[in-house]
């Protein structure tokens, strides 16, 4: 029994880190490293070229719950500020089968990009999900590693305040 809930919290422990903690960070980076990737769809995106763009960056995996739960909320932000000057870049951190099986199950509209370790080591990534706020200006605004159903109203009201920006 002792062994059994041993095993289990280590289990829990090893997720709560992996999937991130909920707490939002402040990130010293106020430049991003740029780059360029290709869409599951085949569309090359450049992050400098988003520049005018209020932008998400989303590192995720189908694996991880949080990040799972944090998809629907991506989909409604990106619905309603679309044809605004907004965009999401969902980086998923899975194989590429994986993310095209679960774009297509969510019917995800933004543009979704295998990552690698190389990109989610430049931009910090230590727990998943890690969402990271744009402005127009290609400056970061707002970091947040993790989710939670209550984050859905302050993402929307910080995405409206960055497009009247």
């Amino acid at each position: 029994m002792i062994k059994k809930m041993l095993r289990t919290m280590t289990i829990l422990a090893i997720v709560a880190i992996a999937c991130g903690s909920g707490k939002e960070s402040k990130s010293n980076q106020s430049e991003l490293s740029d780059f360029t990737l290709v869409s599951l769809d085949g569309d090359e995106y450049t992050l400098s070229a988003l520049k005018g763009q209020v932008v998400i960056i989303d590192f995720w995996a189908t694996w991880c719950p949080p990040c799972r739960n944090s998809i629907p909320t991506f989909i409604k932000l990106y619905d309603k500020y679309s044809e605004q000057g907004f965009t999401i870049l969902g980086i998923g951190l899975d194989d590429e089968q994986a993310l095209i099986d679960f774009r297509n199950e969510m019917k995800i509209p933004y543009p979704v990009f295998v990552g690698d370790n190389d990109l989610a080591k430049d931009y910090g990534v230590k727990g998943i999900p890690k969402t990271i706020f744009v402005d127009k200006k290609g400056k970061i605004r707002k970091t947040q590693v993790g989710f939670a159903p209550e984050l859905e109203s302050q993402f929307d009201a910080l995405v409206d305040s960055l497009l009247k920006e």
